[in-house]
């Protein structure tokens, strides 16, 4: 994961005492039927528990109702999440390349792009990262549990693949707007953007 992390220029994950993210998965306890092989089992959730800061808050909403937006093709609303200079990567699965994003003109094509191929980036996390000191800008790593669209489809990938790479999202501090979203290899290999 680190190398991945690395490629997609994100640093590994470090803990911080402000933001601290407890997950767990659920204790399965089983029934008091003893010796019944069919035994229901009862399933009790462990509860999540987590601490953001208002800011790390903001973040996290600035970058869910991004994927929301991208996810149901509604461009504008999505370009409303993003900077007036905002700069980024992805992959081209047609081509196994790299595709760059400058500024929001591009940006605008490469989410037409996306949502005529119905692209779908299903969120599975996000992690804190420290902010940059010399912008005062603040970081995000973002994994997805899977990515679907019509090309993966045809490649034959009929479910979607798990991408290689975490996408990497800087905040602007002024406004809470995405600055960059690195979700490709960006200048890296682009053996990364083979499904």
């Amino acid at each position: 994961m680190l190398g991945l992390l690395v490629a997609s220029g994100c640093s590994p994950i470090q803990s911080s005492p402000s933001a601290t993210t407890v997950m767990s998965s659920p204790v399965v306890r089983p029934s008091s039927s003893a010796g019944s092989a069919a035994a229901p089992r009862n399933v009790t959730p462990t509860p999540l528990t987590f601490r953001n800061s208002a800011t790390q808050a903001r973040m996290v909403a600035t970058l869910v109702g991004f994927l929301d937006a991208y996810n149901a093709g509604r461009v504008d609303a999505a370009l409303a999440f993003l900077a007036l200079d905002v700069t980024g990567s992805d992959c081209d699965y047609r081509t196994a390349s790299s595709v760059s994003i400058s500024g929001l003109d591009t940006a605008r094509r490469w989410l037409q792009d996306r949502a005529a191929d119905h692209d779908q980036l299903m969120l599975e996390s996000v992690a804190n990262e420290n902010p940059d000191p010399s912008t005062g800008s603040h970081v995000v790593a973002v994994s997805y549990s899977r990515r679907t669209s019509d090309t993966l489809r045809v490649l034959g990938y009929p479910n979607g693949v798990s991408p290689r790479l975490a996408t990497k999202v800087v905040f602007t501090t002024s406004d809470d707007r995405i600055h960059a979203f690195a979700n490709g290899p960006g200048g890296g290999s682009s053996e990364f953007c083979r499904p």
